[in-house]
């Protein structure tokens, strides 16, 4: 026995050793970042991040490294051009906006919650929705404004920096309807005060292109011992946006999964469960990857006891561990002690987080967890923004990040006590989400599945 535990002990040593020594993480960020630019889906940016990661996975030695196509609808970005009474304002438009040119009243919705909306009633019927980004998701706000008649869709920053976000208006995988683009926080400022005491109307002109196209997931696996067991998955989103190099959102999450898959691969003797690496597109227009992942592959779900996705790993600050599923507190508490004063970790038990990648397999039964790394003092630099660039990650935070994703990773492989005894049936994932207050909204964005 004595022997056992030194022999894993010092497995678990190499894989800390393999990752805070590495070579290839900081290369692999440069690759995903300068050579592969946004990576955004059905792109040929996308091909290029495919083909590298698989082949670097396979040159890791992880068994049958492929790509998995999932059709998606394409969204290729046009000039996009606002303009309020005679003021040229810059904005730019949001993935899966359709091209449109019209006038309209603008119509102030604070943050675009129920109760924003609930106190302008009828007024925002056939004007454009002015929407700040705090508070709820974008695409929430955006299920309202479509709920409420508006005919436009305007959603600010909060970050002062002039840098007008993007972001999907995927509903399910079909093409949005409401043409949206989005502005930086001083615009949205600027249009605060020139609503005051007057009406504003204003001329938006968006131009955009929409097709069918497919994105590609990539695939490989480092088998265990026992796999009667069953599978963990490690995932990560390597799709981005188009606009910037997706450094932090998602190449960290992305080379944090690539590491701890090669730190593994050291040590797979050690490992009784399979381990699956899953890196997916199509994530930043509606989760569509990892959706058709999971609807393609219903019967190897059987098998996969978690779902661990890297999704924004790069930020100074607490290492956020976001658990939803049945019976997850066991894994939540292991997770805690695993951490101990080594990590800076906060492991959540119970929460519902419906806007990454996890979230496809959560509505499966299946319990996942969402990982990142941030907090007030270190906020997350430019996701989604013209400034998610290279220079923004924290190599030091994301070396953390990655050690400690291999370090879970490996004692559930090992010993999967911790894990939950099983899937969630489909009436407990109803009831999760109703009681997270998601129904409506997944039922506006066509994703209510049940």
């Amino acid at each position: 026995m004595t022997n056992n535990i030194d022999s894993f002990r010092a497995a678990e040593l190499a894989v800390l050793g393999e990752i805070w020594s590495s070579p290839t993480l900081w290369p692999t960020m440069r690759t995903l970042c300068d050579d592969c630019n946004g990576r955004f889906v059905a792109s040929d940016d996308e091909r290029r991040a495919a083909a590298f990661i698989r082949d670097t996975l396979a040159q890791y030695g992880l068994s049958d490294a492929h790509t998995e196509e999932f059709a998606v609808n394409g969204w290729k970005r046009g000039a996009a051009s606002l303009s309020v009474n005679g003021h040229a304002l810059t904005c730019i438009g949001l993935p899966g906006t359709p091209p449109a040119t019209l006038q309209a009243p603008v119509v102030h919705l604070g943050d675009g919650e129920p109760a924003d909306f609930t106190r302008v009633g009828e007024q925002a019927k056939g004007r454009i929705a002015l929407v700040r980004g705090k508070g709820s998701h974008r695409l929430e706000k955006y299920a309202r404004a479509h709920a409420a008649g508006c005919v436009a869709f305007l959603f600010s920053s909060t970050e002062y920096g002039c840098l007008p976000p993007t972001g999907s208006l995927s509903f399910g995988g079909s093409p949005a309807t409401l043409p949206g683009v989005g502005i930086a926080y001083e615009t949205f400022l600027r249009l605060e005060r020139m609503m005051e005491g007057q009406e504003v109307v204003a001329g938006l002109d968006v131009q955009s292109e929409v097709f069918p196209a497919t994105g590609l997931n990539v695939i490989a696996d480092i088998p265990g011992s026992s796999p009667e067991l069953g599978t963990l998955m490690a995932c990560a989103h390597y799709d981005g946006h188009d606009i910037a190099q997706g450094a932090i959102d998602n190449a960290s999450g992305t080379a944090a999964v690539m590491e701890a898959a090669r730190a593994l691969m050291k040590v797979r003797d050690q490992l009784k469960l399979n381990v699956r690496v899953a890196l997916w597109s199509g994530e930043e227009v509606g989760m569509i990857g990892s959706a058709a992942y999971a609807n393609a592959h219903r019967a190897d779900l059987e098998q996969v006891k978690l779902v661990f996705n890297c999704d924004i790993v790069g930020n100074p600050g607490v290492f956020f561990i976001g658990l939803s599923g049945y019976d997850t507190e066991r894994a939540a508490e292991f997770m805690r002690g695993l951490a101990g004063k080594e990590h800076d970790v906060n492991v959540v038990s119970g929460t519902t987080i419906p806007y990454s990648d996890h979230f496809s397999f959560n509505m499966k039964g299946v319990a996942a967890l969402m990982a990142a790394t941030g907090s007030p003092k270190h906020p997350n630099m430019g996701p989604h923004t013209y400034g998610d660039t290279l220079d923004k990650v924290d190599l030091r935070a994301l070396r953390s990040s990655t050690a400690y994703t291999a370090r879970v990773l490996l004692h559930l492989a090992h010993d999967p006590a911790p894990l939950p005894a099983r899937h969630a049936t489909v009436e407990e994932v109803q009831e999760s989400l109703r009681k997270a207050g998601y129904e409506e909204l997944l039922k506006a964005q066509g994703r209510w599945e049940f």
